[in-house]
């Protein structure tokens, strides 16, 4: 149940209006009108974050990841 009384604008006029609206509420408030979105990102995006995600789950430090980067250039 939300805590808040103040509604989620349906649009807000701005980024500026947006940020202000979610630096004064917690997404915690509203979590029961919140809804999945899909996004689709290009294949040169995916493959990026698909690296990263491995890169994560082998436990490698950041900077391990760039002299691996740089090295596949």
């Amino acid at each position: 149940m939300r805590k808040n009384s103040t509604l989620i604008p349906e649009h807000f006029a701005s980024f500026e209006e947006a940020q202000e609206f979610w630096d004064t509420h917690s997404t915690a408030d509203y979590w029961d009108e919140m809804h999945d979105v899909a996004l689709r990102l290009s294949p040169s995006l995916q493959a990026k974050l698909e690296a990263k995600k491995l890169y994560h789950l082998l436990g490698l430090s950041s900077q391990q990841i760039k002299v691996i980067e740089q090295e596949a250039r």
